[in-house]
């Protein structure tokens, strides 16, 4: 099997890379963006790289077919620059990362909260942006849409990011603090280990490939408390 893997700079991608490399699962792995990733490749494995920004995802031309599709992009109001950068990150690219690849099963990386309705920014686009791959979804007898989507929604992640977030850094350790105290129907709200959000993914992934599943439902959410306790 091949995969493709955009937004493996970041905190929850580079964990997920070294996982899915080291899994032996895939044959190939093809990676997506502005810059290329540390990981360690293995013989079983191999790596290929493709420098793309992401304004030119709809012309980007795979060189295999892709089974399995990940999506790990993420950013923040502040290091995108505005709410439609923000948008062009967190929405446009993802769904265009999506349907370019073409693949079987899709695991994307939303949020906690995600809802098209909210009053809160963020949590509105990551809802536009489940709600369109859904759509494409329903579309599946086209050759351009996805057949099966796995939809994370984590919390707060916790873990050591490559840049500095000040405030989400302080929030990050203000609710390390308190954690203990997400208990009963807070506990959907706990902050989540980055590291557990990748092997979540891996093993919704690696579930995937069982034929006894082939019935699943086509959209499945993964909510943060099911991560947490996987």
């Amino acid at each position: 099997m091949n995969a493709a893997l955009i937004g493996a700079t970041g905190l929850i991608g580079q964990l997920l890379l070294q996982k899915l490399i080291d899994s032996g699962c895939y044959e190939h792995i093809l990676l997506v963006g502005r810059k290329l990733p540390q990981y360690q490749e293995t013989a079983a494995t191999k790596v290929t790289f493709i420098q793309c920004q992401l304004s030119q995802l709809p012309t980007l031309a795979l060189p295999f077919n892709i089974d399995h599709a990940f999506c790990c992009l993420g950013t923040t109001i502040k290091q995108a620059g505005s709410q439609q950068a923000f948008i062009a990150v967190d929405k446009t690219a993802c769904i265009e990362f999506i349907t370019r690849c073409q693949a079987n099963a899709n695991f994307v990386i939303t949020a906690l909260g995600a809802n098209s309705q909210s009053k809160a920014f963020y949590n509105r686009v990551k809802g536009e942006a489940q709600n369109e791959l859904i759509d494409l979804l329903a579309k599946s007898q086209q050759a351009s849409s996805p057949k099966r989507l796995w939809l994370f929604q984590p919390s707060l992640l916790l873990g050591k990011r490559g840049e500095n977030r000040i405030l989400e850094d302080a929030g990050k350790g203000l609710f390390s603090l308190i954690s203990p105290l997400f208990i009963g129907p807070l506990h959907k709200y706990r902050p989540i280990e980055a590291e557990q959000v990748a092997a979540s993914i891996l093993a919704y992934a690696i579930s995937a490939q069982d034929p006894d599943n082939a019935s699943i439902q086509r959209v499945i959410v993964v909510s943060n408390a099911e991560m947490l306790t996987s």
